[in-house]
């Protein structure tokens, strides 16, 4: 293998490089304005950036930008044009916040959007600032925004425990791993005070408790540096990215990483424990490595190892695991992959055939082929030891049955071969015991090649080389052709089976990447969280051969009793402590590990991005053993499973959120329009009353007729609000209750038309009855609150002295009442949203609550019925249609409806 091939790049790197390119280049950029604490200027260097874009020609435009009353900062803001902020009415106090719609409506080329970590008023689409923002970077709008490291979520407990001060407004790390570019501005600890004092940062008061809380100095270097760090960690981690994705070679030590390599070895926890002093001392990350050369691990070496690793991850260690038949090819390329800069190993034993034949120890292939990266040997409590022509004695554990088979097959080729020697001579049947051999070696194991060697050795010397049928050799040559027969034959069984052994653990490492891959696609179009258990039930079964549960957290941050999606429960009471411990420990335990090892089951803990969601609960097969192949399997498949769960959990958020604010938008309306709606008749009794009991004595006849009808016209309007309002709770609430009575249906109306005369005094009703009698099934009590709120609809609406034309019709199957009027008529866009509760049609008169329709429409349906709308063809107006069932009427021999 040359040079260039070493420094290949991982493919798994290598595409998701791509693939994090292709998916910032199908949306907007994030330009993100850091600092370390409020003041130190970077509103004001987010407006210069964005007037430097105006001069370029990018459609520029503000979205929020907070001037906190500088100076400086609003005179900047001028030239450039804004969005006017979204007026929020929430507890009778009015909020502004940036109108995401309207931005969307725009679509400008750059977006500005001041404090990032801002919480948004209740009733908006996002509860946070953020969410607003990856909305506009979906959108392709591109973004600039401004940010805190107090706002950070994996740096808020660090400020915490430096100021004293809890953060309450966050934004998640995996947010800003979507920002293309991260701007440090900064200001020396001395310049932030001097402008605090100049009133630069906060005005009055406010200054003056800041300077004795937050912004001490000491508080001020510790954010600083922070700041500093959190930067550096961006800019490290973009320029590791571009190295994959450029395939550039060699190490560029920019930032110190350590890595360590890790064993079965007992010293091994030593080694890791040294690094991480090393690592804290540097501030530097560091990776444990542990390389599957294949090598088969007693129960003892295997939970050691476990062992280990679980030590490295609880240190903060990134451990990596690789398959690879060379241990130090291995190292060296996980080492250019993560752009490690040091490597911690102990002195390695000596060993005379090995060294001999691989040129050296691993110290010395690392000393002499990684020249830009520091090698550390740390001393071991034991001085180094030669370990001589020691060869490590093969373990055999194939059971008897391939060694039967084996037999009986060379038996076989041997009579064969037998049979053919006297043409083909005794050297030839070498040939045919050779590839009997390595026929062998494509099936068997270790142990059976063996047999196979020895006992084709013994065939070929016994049964074919003179003298036969004795041990006995009188040519050099065959003798030397003999031995070299045991030697080659076993290499090359041997390594056949090698090979065999390596595509099939390649075939299971694919077949596992795929399951993975269907494993990852399938939850992504999961819809619910008993589909996302179900899709990671069936596929844990079919990797790891094992049952599994999912247990969640409910609302109080409590496991629940219940695995989702299952059928039945088996987890007893023991198996439920050990999920509990570690949901709040947030550690494996159970089976294969160091806590509560004596149970069935391994518990793994189902860590989200933000938090823990709840638990998963392994049965193992029987017989089955916890490598680090196994663990890091588990760990990928349950990190996805997370991910589906917490993405559910968004989404059930967001719904809530959306349904919380139309909630909030409907009860705004029905306040508003009940309160105005009531008020209006309120005033005319209470005016009128008023003038009755004052004038009383000295109004005329004709004026004590108008009040006193004003009086009861404004109570039958404020009846029929209470009424409409009183239907709309009954319906909301499912406590309606229909009658299911028979009546006619012109009488119906005729009697209904009587009793609305005053509502309808300005207009000219007409009524047209149908040519036979209508009955009907239905409730004609609900039924006239229908017809109350048409009739009154087509008064409210049409012109005075106009014509309300009301007409009976019916067909097999329904009988008809049509409202027909001559008002201004129903906008097309409107006509499919009449029937929504406080609907109203833009530019209509105030007054009314927007309930009459819908009411009408839920008490129709309610009752079996239909109704719908429609504008006038001849003139204009609208029509409003009620239909309810039919029925055929029949009487006893008395004379009784039947």
């Amino acid at each position: 293998m040359g040079t260039e091939d070493k420094r290949r790049p991982n493919p798994d790197d290598l595409l998701k490089g791509i693939q994090a390119v292709e998916k910032k280049s199908n949306r907007g950029h994030l330009r993100v304005f850091f600092g370390m604490c409020p003041g130190v200027g970077k509103t004001f260097s987010m407006l210069r950036a964005a007037h430097e874009r105006l001069k370029d020609g990018v459609d520029v435009v503000v979205g929020v930008v907070e001037t906190h009353e500088r100076v400086e900062t609003a005179n900047l803001l001028q030239g450039l044009e804004q969005i006017p902020k979204r007026e929020i009415e929430y507890k009778a106090t009015k909020l502004f916040e940036m109108d995401l719609d309207a931005i969307l409506r725009r679509k400008p080329k750059l977006i500005l959007v001041d404090e990032l970590a801002h919480t948004n008023a209740q009733g908006s689409r996002h509860s946070k600032r953020y969410q607003d923002v990856q909305e506009l970077l979906v959108a392709g709008i591109d973004v600039y925004t401004t940010l805190n490291v107090q706002h950070i979520e994996s740096r808020s407990d660090l400020v915490f425990q430096v100021t004293g001060v809890p953060v309450q407004e966050k934004v998640p790390d995996s947010f800003l791993d979507l920002a293309d570019q991260v701007e440090l501005i900064d200001l020396s600890p001395e310049v932030l005070l001097q402008r605090l004092v100049e009133g630069k940062v906060y005005l009055g008061d406010r200054a003056a408790r800041a300077a004795d809380g937050f912004f001490k100095f000491e508080n001020i270097i510790a954010l600083r540096e922070l700041a500093l760090r959190y930067t550096a960690e961006k800019v490290d981690s973009q320029l590791r990215d571009q190295m994959i994705l450029k395939q550039v070679p060699g190490i560029w030590n920019t930032n110190e990483r350590l890595m360590v390599a890790v064993s079965f070895s007992p010293y091994s926890a030593r080694l890791i424990r040294a690094t991480r002093r090393m690592a804290y001392n540097l501030e530097a990350p560091w990776i444990a490595l542990y390389v599957d050369t294949g090598e088969i691990l007693s129960d003892a070496d295997l939970k050691q190892l476990n062992r280990n690793l679980a030590l490295a991850r609880e240190l903060g260690a990134e451990v990596v695991h690789c398959a690879e038949s060379s241990l130090i090819e291995a190292v060296k390329r996980t080492a250019l992959e993560k752009n490690v800069t040091q490597i911690v190993i102990g002195r390695p034993d000596k060993t005379f055939v090995r060294d001999f034949l691989t040129q050296g120890t691993i110290l010395d292939h690392l000393v002499r082929e990684t020249s830009e990266i520091d090698i550390h040997v740390l001393r071991q409590e034991r001085r180094p030891r030669f370990k001589g022509l020691k060869l490590k004695v093969p373990q055999f554990r194939t059971g008897f049955i391939p060694y039967w088979y084996t037999l009986w097959f060379l038996i076989a080729v041997g009579f064969l071969s037998y049979s053919l020697a006297p043409w083909i001579g005794y050297r030839a049947v070498g040939f045919i015991l050779l590839s009997a051999i390595l026929f062998i070696g494509t099936i068997a194991t270790f142990g059976p090649i063996l047999f196979a060697a020895s006992f084709c050795s013994f065939i070929w010397n016994f049964f074919f080389i003179p003298p036969q049928f004795t041990f006995e050799i009188k040519e050099p040559e065959d003798v030397m052709n003999v031995i070299a027969f045991f030697i080659v034959a076993f290499a090359s069984g041997y390594l056949t089976s090698r090979i065999k052994k390596q595509e099939a653990a390649l075939s299971e490492r694919a077949y596992t990447s795929s399951v993975l891959y269907e494993f990852s696609k399938s939850l992504g179009s999961a819809k619910s969280k008993k589909d996302i258990a179900t899709i990671s039930r069936e596929s844990f079964e079919r990797v790891f051969k094992c049952e599994i549960e999912i247990i969640l957290k409910d609302q109080s941050d409590e496991l629940q009793h219940v695995p989702i999606g299952s059928e039945r429960n088996r987890i007893d009471q023991k198996e439920f402590a050990v999920a509990t411990w570690s949901f709040k420990n947030q550690k494996n335990a159970g089976w294969g590990t160091e806590t509560l090892s004596s149970s069935k089951c391994l518990s793994i803990p189902l860590k989200g991005r933000a938090e823990i969601i709840g638990v998963i609960l392994i049965w193992p097969k029987k017989g089955a053993k916890k490598n680090p192949e196994f663990e890091f399997l588990i760990e990928t498949f349950a990190s996805n499973t997370a991910m589906a769960f917490e993405r559910e959990m968004f989404e059930e958020k967001s719904k809530e959120a959306d349904v919380f604010a139309s909630s909030e938008k409907l009860h705004q309306a029905l306040l508003s329009s009940v309160s105005h709606e009531l008020k209006t008749p309120l005033t005319a009794i209470i005016g009128n009353a008023t003038a009755l009991k004052q004038e009383g004595q000295h109004l005329s006849e004709s004026g004590r007729e108008q009040a006193l009808g004003d009086l009861i016209e404004s109570s039958e309007r404020l009846n029929r609000v209470v009424e409409n309002l009183l239907d709309m709770t009954r319906i909301s609430s499912g406590a309606l209750k229909v009658r299911d009575d028979i009546f006619e249906l012109n009488d119906f109306v005729d009697s209904s038309l009587s009793r609305y005369a005053s509502v309808l005094q300005f207009h000219k009703v007409s009524f047209k009855r149908s040519d036979f009698e209508v009955f009907v099934k239905g409730d004609d009590k609900l039924l006239e609150h229908v017809l109350s709120n048409l009739l009154s609809n087509a008064a409210y609406y049409a012109p005075r002295g106009s014509e309300i034309r009301v007409e009976v019709s019916f067909n097999e199957m329904f009988g008809d009442v049509k409202v027909i009027d001559e008002g201004p008529g129903i906008p097309q866009d409107s006509i499919d949203k009449i029937f929504e509760r406080f609907y109203r049609v833009p530019g209509t008169p105030t007054g009314g609550t927007g309930l009459g329709l819908s009411i009408a429409k839920a008490l129709v349906i309610a009752m079996g019925g239909v109704i719908e709308v429609q504008n006038r063809n001849d003139r204009s107006g609208s029509a409003f249609t009620f239909s309810l069932p039919r029925t055929t009427i029949r009487f006893d021999k008395d004379g009784k409806l039947n």
